[in-house]
This record gives C-alpha cells, structure tokens and sequence, in this order.
C-alpha cells in the first residue's frame, strides 16, 4: 500500500509537471488563434531545460516574427495607399484644370500622362519587390561578366541624366564574374548606380570599385552627396522608406534599394550602406564570385 501510494503520488507530480507547460502552450495557441501574437509562453513558466519549454520558446519566437511580418505589411499598405494619393490627386486636378482652360490642354495632358507613369512605375515595382518575397528560386543562372553589365547600366544612366552633367569612374577587376540570374543582377545593381547618381552634386563623380575578396566580389558605388543620417543606414533598405520625406520632387518610390537587397540576398551576397568620410554615401554590393 505505501508503495502504490508513493507511486500514485510520483504519478500525481509529474503529471501536473508535464501539463503545466501543455496548458500554458494551449493558451498560446488559443490567443495566437484570435490574433494575439504577442510572446505568452516563456512570460509565464520559470526556465526548464525539458522539450516542452524549448517547444514553447520556439513558438513565442514564431510568433514574434509572424508579428513582425504583419506589421511589416500593415506599414507596407499605408505606404503605398499613400504614395498612390498623391498622384491620384495630382491626376484629378490636371483634369479638372484641362476641363477649365482649354486652351492648355495640351500642358495639362502631359501632366497627366507624367502621373500615369508614375503610378505604373510603382506598382510595376510593388510587383518585382512580392515576385522576390514569394519566389521558391532564382530563373535560369547563367555566368554574368559585371563590368559588362555595369558598363551598360552607367552608359544608360547617363544618358538618361545628362542635364544634371554627372561622371562615372569604374574602376577594379574587369574579368570577374558571378552566376546568376542577368535580369535581376541588372536591376539591383541598376537601381543602386541610379541611385547614386540621383543623390550626388550636379556635376559631380560617381565612384564604381570593383575587387575581390575571398570567394566574393564586392561592388562599392559610392557617391558626393549629402549622405544619410546614421540612424538611417540600415532603414534605405526597407520598402517606401525615404530618409528626406520634403523631397517629394525627387523621381522615385523608395522601392529601388529594397529590391536591390531582395536580388542580393537571393543570390547568396549581401548589401550595406555607410557615409563617407569625405561626404557622400557608399552602397557596398557583395556576391559570390562565379
């Protein structure tokens, strides 16, 4: 009798042991359920080093990120709705004006088609930005000579921007190569040498570097404008973020260096920014070499 009551109260004991953690996951995922994705589990259960408490730090962890990737597109949705107001509003007044005087229609046609082209050039953008977030993999790698690449896009920059009289320097390895898919090497090194050319003083030099390092070949666009803030540097990266929001005249959606980063980061490399000492704003591209 002693030995069966000791064993029914072992018994008892773990069995609370055992559920307590089961419980506390089940609330867990009974709020996460009705959309709180606030952490639960580890707030209320003292450290265990058994499976049920790492389980349940796991999914504390799943949760936080889930969280995070909602507000992401909540942010993302504001955005948007509101990079999209503006034109649209610009659009109703042109109208409006060309209805009124319609000895400039003309004038005011051209306005519109200016703001049609802009909102198509934003949701052309929102689109390759959720083509890379939901890709499985990359289109057909191939080997792509960089300075060749780079060559073309400079040339196409230029000429595209030849009123404000900028130079574009290359220098660095001409023989290096890397594999992936040519379209999307293009558009992410395109959107950052453009970038760089949008933000330096008229007339002034971009620099393009071109080196070695290991297994990867780094790729710094550097320019002479008037950089970013600090606190700023890791933010160019996210989708619609703008560090000079006054700078409503500047052509562009913020979307250029967020689908830089996705491209880059498909292909294994890695994308940062820092101020120069000298002023001016350094994009350092790394990927692997071919």
């Amino acid at each position: 009798m002693v030995a069966t009551l000791a064993s029914l109260l072992l018994a008892a004991v773990l069995a609370w042991h055992t559920a307590r953690p089961i419980r506390a996951l089940r609330a867990a995922f009974a709020a996460a359920a009705g959309g709180d994705l606030n952490a639960r589990f580890g707030a209320n259960q003292r450290a265990r080093g058994d499976e049920l408490f790492e389980l349940g730090r796991e999914f504390d962890r799943m949760s936080l990120q889930l969280r995070v990737l909602m507000d992401n597109r909540q942010r993302l949705l504001h955005d948007v709705s509101h990079e999209l107001r503006a034109p649209l509003a610009r659009l109703h007044a042109a109208l409006g004006l060309a209805q009124q005087q319609p000895e400039k229609q003309a004038q005011w046609l051209q306005r519109i088609e200016r703001e049609g082209e802009r909102m198509e050039k934003l949701v052309g953008e929102l689109l390759t930005l959720s083509r890379l977030d939901t890709a499985t993999n990359l289109p057909v790698a191939k080997e792509v000579l960089v300075l060749e690449l780079i060559a073309a896009i400079v040339t196409d920059a230029l000429f595209e921007t030849v009123s404000k009289g900028c130079k574009v320097s290359i220098t660095g390895c001409p023989s290096a190569k890397v594999r992936g898919a040519p379209d999307l090497l293009c558009r992410a090194i395109d959107n950052v040498v453009r970038n760089a050319i949008k933000h330096s003083s008229p007339g002034g030099t971009v620099g393009i570097d071109l080196r070695v390092e290991g297994d990867k070949l780094v790729i710094s666009v550097l320019d002479d404008g008037p950089g970013v803030p600090a606190v700023h540097l890791s933010a160019i990266f996210l989708p619609l973020f703008r560090s000079d929001p006054g700078a409503s005249d500047m052509d562009g959606h913020g979307l250029g260096l967020a689908i830089a980063l996705r491209v880059v980061e498909a292909h294994g490399g890695a994308i940062k920014a820092g101020n120069r000492e000298c002023g001016g704003l350094c994009v350092t591209v790394a990927l692997p070499v071919a």
